[in-house]
C-alpha cells in the first residue's frame, strides 16, 4: 500500500511539471522577405555642403517570422553587388531609417569619386558619379538566429563638382512659401542664375520660410541659413534662421517685391526692395517737376513689370528710378541698346537727353515696361 501511494504522488509531481513548460514556438524566416516601399530618386547629388541634410529615409513593412517577436532591422550599404566589404549604415527596430548625406558621401570616397573638376575616368567622363548596392536584414529574437534578407536596390549618387576658380558658378533653385509666386515647388521661375559669381533672383516675398537647392528637384541638396552662416557670409538683417530640422531662411521684413543677391566672392546674401519708376516730362502730368500730387508712378507689381495708367500728349517724357533725382539711365536710349521692343508711338525725340517722344493719339493708356520680355507696351 506504501509503493502504491508513492507511486501516485510521484505520477502527480511528473504531471505538475509538464504544466509548468510553456509550448516552445520556432520563429521562421518570413517566406517573402522584406521588401523597401519608398520610392528611390533616379539620382541622389551629394557634397560636403550638405552633408547634414537626409538624402533620404529608406521604409519597409514589418517582417512576419510566424510568431511575435523582437526584430532588429540592418541597413546594409556596399560599393560591390556581392556585399563584400559592406557596411552597416543603421540599426533600428522601427520600419524606416533616415540615411544622411555624409553616409552617401562615405561610398563616394569608397568608390573613388571626388567633386574635382580636373579628375575624369579613363574615357574623360567626370569621376564623380557611382552606383552604391543596399539591402536590408531583419533578425528575429535576442540572439538573432532567425534572419531574413530584402532585394538589393541599386541607387546613383552624383558628388557635385566643385567650380573652377573664377567668375562662373552653378544655378541655385529658390523654393518655399515666403516665395509667393513659387512655393515649395520646384519652378523655372526660381532658378538663379549665376554672373561673376554673383548669384541673383527677383521675387515677391511674404513673411514666411525658403532656402536654396544645387538642382532642381532634389530635396537633398538643399542649402540653408546655417550653411551659409557657417561658411562666413554676412546675411541680410531681414532674413533670420527658422530654427526648424531643415534650417530655413525666415523672411521677416516688409512683404513686396525684393532682388535677393548672394554674392560668393565678398560672401553676403542682401535683399534689394523693388524700385518704382517715375514718368516726366511734357507729354505727361506733372511736367518737367517731381510732383507728388501729380507724377505718375510705376509700380512693380509683378517681378520685372512696371505698369500704369498715363495720361499722354504729343511732347517728350522719360523715367527715373528714385523721386526728386534727374538722371539719364532710363530714358529711350538705354532701353532700346537693351534690346526691348518699343510700342511705334513712342520713339526717340533724337536729343541728348533721348527722351521718349509720344506721337501717337493723345488720351489716357496704360503703359507697361516688361524686363523680362523685354517690351514697352501701350494698351
Amino acid at each position: 500500500m506504501k509503493k502504491l501511494i508513492l507511486l501516485f504522488i510521484a505520477l502527480i509531481s511528473l504531471n505538475a511539471c509538464s504544466d509548468d513548460n510553456s509550448p516552445i514556438f520556432t520563429a521562421k524566416p518570413d517566406a517573402d522577405g522584406i521588401a523597401f516601399t519608398n520610392t528611390f530618386a533616379a539620382n541622389y547629388l551629394i557634397s560636403q555642403a550638405t552633408k547634414d541634410n537626409v538624402a533620404d529615409r529608406f521604409m519597409w513593412e514589418s517582417a512576419d517570422f510566424g510568431v511575435p517577436t523582437n526584430i532588429t532591422y540592418e541597413l546594409q550599404g556596399a560599393t560591390k553587388a556581392d556585399f563584400t566589404g559592406f557596411k552597416v549604415v543603421g540599426t533600428t527596430s522601427e520600419k524606416n531609417l533616415a540615411v544622411t548625406v555624409a553616409k552617401l558621401l562615405d561610398f563616394a570616397k569608397d568608390l573613388g569619386l571626388d567633386d574635382n573638376p580636373a579628375t575624369t575616368n579613363a574615357d574623360g567622363t567626370p569621376n564623380n558619379t557611382g552606383q552604391v548596392y543596399f539591402r536590408l536584414r531583419a533578425t528575429a529574437g535576442t540572439a538573432g538566429a532567425n534572419e531574413t534578407l530584402s532585394e538589393i536596390k541599386v541607387i546613383t549618387i552624383k558628388w557635385i563638382e566643385t567650380v573652377a576658380a573664377g567668375n562662373s558658378c552653378p544655378s541655385l533653385y529658390a523654393v518655399g512659401e515666403a516665395l509667393t509666386d513659387i512655393g515649395w515647388n520646384f519652378k523655372p521661375a526660381g532658378e538663379m542664375k549665376c554672373t561673376n559669381n554673383v548669384v541673383q533672383i527677383k521675387a515677391k516675398l511674404t513673411n514666411g520660410n525658403f532656402r536654396f537647392f544645387q538642382e532642381s528637384g532634389n530635396w537633398s541638396s538643399a542649402l540653408g541659413y546655417s550653411y551659409y552662416k557657417g561658411e562666413g557670409y554676412t546675411i541680410d538683417a531681414s532674413l533670420e534662421n527658422s530654427l526648424d530640422n531643415d534650417s530655413n531662411f525666415k523672411f521677416v521684413g516688409t512683404p513686396g517685391i525684393y532682388t535677393i543677391t548672394i554674392d560668393n566672392t565678398k560672401k553676403t546674401i542682401v535683399l534689394t526692395a523693388s524700385s518704382s519708376l517715375w514718368a516726366v516730362g511734357g507729354a505727361v502730368p506733372g511736367g518737367w517737376n517731381f510732383d507728388a500730387a501729380k507724377t505718375i508712378q510705376f509700380t512693380e507689381a509683378t517681378p520685372d513689370i512696371w505698369s500704369a495708367s498715363i495720361t499722354l500728349s504729343n511732347d517728350v517724357f522719360r523715367f527715373f528710378h528714385v523721386f526728386g533725382t534727374w538722371d539719364t539711365k532710363n530714358n529711350f536710349a538705354s532701353y532700346s541698346d537693351a534690346g526691348y521692343k518699343i510700342n511705334a508711338n513712342l520713339v526717340s525725340d533724337g536729343s541728348g537727353d533721348a527722351n521718349f517722344k509720344f506721337v501717337g493719339t493723345p488720351g489716357t493708356y496704360k503703359l507697361t515696361i516688361n524686363a523680362a520680355a523685354k517690351t514697352i507696351t501701350l494698351e
